[in-house]
């Protein structure tokens, strides 16, 4: 795919990266405060939204901030791929030092930013947020404690939110994510391991959804689980893909405030 009047990135402080399916309502609060918290921080920045295929308002919202704004940047896919290949593409179009991953619901608070980007300037590769009180339902709660157990157990790295999007990455430990995520298409929380261990994790808060509803039903969860089997080779069906079928088809992004069609 060729894109055309592509600019070429320059090397920012932070990148933050938001997938996002279908949240018109909550799109300008989350920018708001997103940029409220990065201003106060010192270096410069850039916002990547990847709209996952949304059916709503989402892109034309995104289309009209990223307008007036030149340090957002939208991705937008043809149709919905979901949340982890929207986060890898995010990844792969980021300039920062440092890639802040976070989901668009606002149940991740964008003021804890700087205290994850403080425990990163230790030298961890990558810092999670740890949803101690979770604002989920009882059955997300029961999924997500049964996921870390297991991820858990089978890598060796123990975490005690292996589901929380709110993370800081170093750029090169986020793209070798990225990379190991291309080659298997595994559950991407389930590749931390095998990218580094060089990990931390600090207590966060986590707010009730802003508007909208949660795209997590209990069988994208089960899904979810399943996969992590048979990444590692607990059944015998290991992840199976189609040759040639490309892992994501972005319809259009948006940089620097302009337009910019992705052609075949």
């Amino acid at each position: 795919m060729s894109p055309r009047g592509l600019v070429i990135s320059t090397i920012l402080d932070h990148s933050v990266v938001i997938p996002l399916y279908n949240e018109g309502e909550i799109l300008r609060p989350l920018y708001n405060r997103i940029t409220q918290v990065l201003n106060y921080l010192p270096g410069n920045y850039e916002i990547i939204f990847i709209d996952d295929g949304s059916t709503d308002s989402s892109y034309s919202i995104l289309k009209g901030i990223a307008s007036s704004d030149k340090t957002v940047k939208v991705i937008s896919f043809k149709k919905n791929a979901g949340q982890h290949k929207a986060v890898v593409a995010g990844i792969l179009q980021a300039s920062g030092n440092y890639l802040i991953t976070m989901d668009a619901d606002l149940q991740n608070p964008p003021e804890e930013i700087p205290r994850l980007l403080k425990k990163a300037a230790e030298g961890f590769d990558m810092v999670s947020g740890h949803r101690k009180v979770r604002k989920d339902k009882i059955k997300r709660r029961i999924c997500s404690y049964l996921t870390n157990c297991m991820i858990s157990a089978i890598t060796g790295l123990k975490m005690k939110d292996y589901g929380s999007m709110l993370r800081v990455y170093k750029r090169e430990t986020a793209r070798n994510l990225a990379y190991e995520f291309i080659r298997s298409e595994c559950y991407i929380t389930m590749l931390i391991a095998k990218v580094t261990r060089s990990v931390a994790e600090i207590e966060v808060d986590h707010d009730e959804r802003y508007a909208g509803e949660s795209k997590y039903s209990f069988r994208k969860l089960t899904s979810a689980f399943l996969r992590i089997f048979r990444y590692y080779g607990i059944t015998n069906n290991i992840l199976a893909k189609n040759k040639g079928t490309p892992l994501f088809c972005i319809r259009r992004k948006i940089e620097n405030g302009q337009e910019i069609v992705i052609t075949s």
